[in-house]
């Protein structure tokens, strides 16, 4: 077809637009509903005429909601989400079988030598059974040059200072509930410093520049510049370890388990998968692990499997929405795998492995591929540990 017929092609249909209407618009639109057999030659031609017309630009789809299904009319229908996926880990004696999975971490945490210095990044805190809390690195451990008093909880039960959550993000710092204080420590100069806060501490959640220390009486924040500790308007343990102010909270006994974000709340729906379709916090060592808009927390399994397994499950922050989980049978051995809560989480390598805690070993579940590898194993020696976040 030669270049003056399409011209008058599009000259032809063009005298037929309203008077004032956007003729590449209005063609736009003509093309693409139904017409006539006769106008099909007018319309292929137009169509090619707009093709020379919009060279070069590129076309992109409407961006369209998940959960939202587009019909050929264009009309929306919202569809029903798919069940999250459900990985099922082999029982305790079938652990040994995983792959491991090579990270920064030693493999075996028994066999670590003890050294007066060892350069490098801290890659975890750990007590060991002399007493001593020890900074893990490549190449050996040191032993941290810190005084602590023998923490205790309200009851006055001992409380270890060194907690899940004690290691910044960074390796940098660590920080140790007290009675009525927490002691931070800088581990690049080795220098410590004793902040005041009252009451039984027994954990310490990162926030940046600041530290929440949680108790079962009230909860503070700590401002590590100035040394202020403000009161917050929660108590207990349900906050998530990472930067975000996220707390996972059960509020009581047959209502729903919510996911708290500052003034925002969101129900996160467990039905199915956990012990009464609830995640209640059993104790100060019961956290979840933010990260990327994800968070894990561990569990009882549901009350079909009531004594026979736990859980762990992965959560999107912003809908609440669950994304995959985790199912941990305890195998032919009496009594729980893990311990009264669960499997604990206790962090995440990378953003796509959760860190999980079976007994004396740390298992890496990896959410994108459902894949389960053994990150290390742990000592009876080892009576408390901090990881780095990777």
């Amino acid at each position: 077809m030669t270049d003056q017929r399409l011209r008058e092609l599009f000259g032809e249909l063009a005298e037929t637009l309203p008077e004032g209407s956007s003729s590449a618009g209005e063609l736009w639109r003509r093309g693409t509903r139904a017409r006539p057999p006769r106008r099909l030659t007018a319309a292929a031609a137009v169509a090619t005429v707009a093709a020379v017309v919009v060279a070069g630009i590129v076309m992109t789809p409407e961006p369209v909601e998940r959960g939202v299904a587009v019909h050929p009319d264009g009309s929306p229908a919202v569809t029903t989400p798919s069940a999250p996926a459900v990985d099922v880990a082999p029982p305790p004696g079938g652990e040994a079988a995983l792959p491991v999975l090579a990270t920064a971490l030693p493999e075996r945490w028994a066999g670590v030598p003890v050294m007066p210095t060892v350069s490098g990044a801290v890659l975890a805190l750990a007590e060991y059974g002399d007493g001593r809390i020890y900074a893990l690195k490549a190449d050996g451990r040191v032993p941290l040059d810190v005084k602590l008093d023998q923490a205790v909880d309200a009851t006055g039960s001992p409380s270890p200072p060194l907690v899940p959550n004690s290691l910044s993000p960074d390796g940098t710092m660590a920080a140790f509930p007290q009675k009525d204080a927490v002691v931070v420590v800088d581990l690049v100069v080795g220098q410590a410093r004793r902040y005041r806060v009252p009451g039984f501490n027994q954990v310490v959640l990162w926030r940046g520049d600041r530290l929440l220390v949680e108790q079962a009486a009230a909860n503070y924040l700590l401002d590590l510049a100035t040394g202020d500790a403000t009161r917050q308007l929660f108590k207990g343990f349900a906050s998530a370890a990472g930067y975000g102010d996220l707390r996972i909270v059960s509020p009581g006994t047959g209502r729903r388990t919510l996911i708290r974000q500052g003034d925002r709340e969101l129900r996160l729906d467990v039905g199915g998968i956990t012990g009464q379709g609830r995640m209640p916090v059993r104790g100060p060592g019961d956290h979840g692990w933010q990260r990327d808009g994800l968070v894990a927390r561990s569990a009882l399994a549901h009350d079909d499997r009531r004594g026979r397994a736990d859980v762990v499950v992965v959560a999107d922050t912003a809908t609440g929405r669950v994304v995959r989980t985790l199912l941990l049978p305890w195998g032919d051995q009496p009594g729980a795998r893990c311990g009264k809560s669960g499997c604990a989480v206790r962090g995440w390598y990378g953003p796509d492995t959760v860190i999980v805690e079976s007994g004396d070993r740390l298992l890496g579940w990896n959410i994108g591929t459902g894949a389960l590898s053994r990150l290390a194993e742990l000592p009876e020696e080892v009576t408390a540990y901090s990881l780095r976040s990777g």
